[in-house]
């Protein structure tokens, strides 16, 4: 039997290099061995022979939702398997942060780039889910009462800060690979920075097409102003 097994991200902004990855698919002991590889990254684009390296690294150029697909051939049909994927604007990704704000602070962050990657997005995008969290969890709300999501920041640059320095904690902490080494100690002192920012920060939720926001909220006392 043939196994496909890819690793690729949900999320995608458009224009930045992401990696379908199918070097964990194989075979069964009784079946005949791998002989080609294909990766077609979005339907209808075509497969593309990836058999010496079994991935694709690709940079979508069209926002929407994507079906990539593995094909694997031994000596038989091949076989095949889809994956969904979400592609967003740099407008509908809408991140607190990119990677101007954080290469301000480390100037050679780009070489702890996992592979596959050419930018920080993606750890911009868990910080963003963090900071939402945050707020759900400290029972920030619209006024109807749902979820505060990245849409009801007001104003971007009120959260930049947080988010510029929660992306490098989390980029640190994954480079770091003892208790006290450099890195640890780097992404310790980004995530009290980004704390530090949280507790002083007045945020305006609401939809930020209105001529003003429905609330704004002072994070130091937790004190919210309705509209």
């Amino acid at each position: 039997m043939i196994f496909i097994s890819a690793k690729l991200e949900s999320i995608v902004q458009i224009d930045d290099m992401t990696r379908i990855d199918a070097t964990s698919s194989f075979v069964s002991p009784n079946e005949a061995a791998i002989t080609l590889v294909e990766i077609e990254p979005e339907a209808g684009s075509g497969f593309i022979d990836v058999t010496t390296d079994k991935y694709l690294d690709w940079v979508y150029d069209t926002a929407g939702d994507k079906v990539a697909s593995v094909r694997i051939t031994t000596d038989g049909a091949p076989v095949t398997k889809t994956y969904s994927l979400s592609v967003l604007s740099v407008a509908d990704d809408r991140l607190f942060s990119n990677d101007s704000d954080i290469v301000s602070h480390e100037n050679d962050l780009f070489r702890f780039l996992r592979e596959g990657r050419v930018s920080f997005i993606d750890i911009h995008r868990v910080a963003q889910s963090l900071i939402l969290d945050y707020l759900d969890q400290t029972n920030v709300t619209n006024i109807d009462g749902s979820r505060v999501e990245k849409d009801d920041i007001y104003e971007i640059k009120e959260v930049k800060e947080w988010s510029k320095f929660l992306t490098l904690s989390l980029m640190f902490e994954s480079v770091a690979n003892e208790v006290e080494d450099i890195f640890s100690v780097k992404a310790r002192k980004y995530r009290n920075m980004a704390k530090e920012v949280s507790a002083r920060a007045s945020v305006k939720i609401g939809d930020s097409t209105n001529a003003k926001p429905d609330q704004n909220l002072d994070l130091r006392s937790a004190r919210i102003v309705r509209r």
